[in-house]
Order: C-alpha cells, then sequence, then structure tokens
C-alpha cells in the first residue's frame, strides 16, 4: 500500500463514521420524538459530532432525513437478503416495515411529513426502492408495484409477526403463480 495513500483512506473511514453517527442518531431521535421535533444543533449534539462537520455532509434536516431512508432500505435490503425463499424476503420487508419505531413516530406525530415522503414517487429514493424490491423479488413490474403497494400500507397499518408471514406467503404464491 502506498504511504501516501493512508491519510486519504483514514479521512475516507472518518468521513463514513461520522456520516454513519449522524444517521443513526436522527433515527434514534425520529423513533424517540419525531422529524418535526428534531433540529440540526441536537442532531450534531447527540451524535458528538461538531455542527459544521453535520453541515459538511447535509445540507438540512430533510438532507439527513433522506440519508436516513436511504440507510433503511441498505439494512432492509441486507437483511432481505439472508432470506432464501421469496415468501421469506417478504416478511422480512413486511416485518421490518410494521415494527419500525421512526415510522411508527412519524404517522403519530408527524403524519403531513410522512404522507408527503410516501407520495413523492419522483424522488430517486423512491427509483431505490423499486430497484431494490426487483432484485429481492425477481418479478415483472406488476408483482414489484403490488409488493411495493403492499408494504406501503404497513406504513400506514402495521402488521402482526403472524399476519406479516401468513402474507407474504401468500402474495409470494401469487407472484410465483
Amino acid at each position: 500500500m502506498n504511504q501516501s495513500s493512508q491519510p486519504y483512506q483514514y479521512q475516507n473511514s472518518l468521513h463514513r463514521k461520522t456520516r454513519n453517527a449522524l444517521v443513526t442518531t436522527t433515527l434514534a431521535l425520529i423513533s424517540e420524538k419525531g422529524l418535526s421535533a428534531c433540529n440540526m444543533i441536537e442532531i450534531a449534539d447527540q451524535a458528538r459530532v461538531s455542527r459544521a462537520s453535520l453541515y459538511n455532509h447535509f445540507r438540512d434536516k430533510n438532507d439527513v432525513f433522506l440519508a436516513v431512508i436511504d440507510f433503511e432500505i441498505e439494512r432492509i435490503s441486507t437483511l432481505a437478503s439472508r432470506g432464501n425463499e421469496l415468501s421469506e424476503k417478504l416478511y422480512i420487508f413486511s416485518k421490518e416495515i410494521s415494527a419500525n419505531q421512526a415510522l411508527g413516530k412519524s404517522l403519530a406525530l408527524d403524519p403531513a411529513l410522512l404522507t408527503k415522503a410516501i407520495s413523492a414517487r419522483e424522488h430517486q429514493l423512491w427509483a431505490k426502492i423499486y430497484q431494490t424490491l426487483t432484485f429481492h423479488i425477481s418479478s415483472d413490474v406488476a408483482g414489484v408495484a403490488l409488493v411495493l403497494r403492499w408494504l406501503v400500507g404497513q406504513i400506514f397499518l402495521p402488521l402482526s409477526l403472524e399476519h406479516s408471514k401468513e402474507q407474504a406467503a401468500r402474495l409470494a404464491r401469487e407472484l410465483s403463480r
């Protein structure tokens, strides 16, 4: 390894750690008190990051929120990758969405913000969600759209673990036809 590249690798690692701390802290704050009750100063202080670093990574609270969504897409996708069968993957998606505390708190305290985020179909994160589902369920456009609507419904009306498992199995059977 070239010694001159070591400082850049350290900076890149530090950049990732700082960004991860900001995103996970924001996720915890949203889970605790909703997005609208959080502010940038609190995010920086809770993450133990300077305010300058926070603004170095994110322009505003909306940018942090988008990073949280991206983080959750990656996290849930990684979990779904552990499923062998389609029904297992669907169950993982369902379980993670239905049990997500940040979504629950957002629904209770910030319904307008949550609705706005969910209805912004032209946003690049929707493309990422769609690509992630396409990768995991290997279905046609109609099948992916059906799964997406099923999952969005669970944001507003979370399922029990039992219902998640039953519906995932039924949906998997229908998609496999």
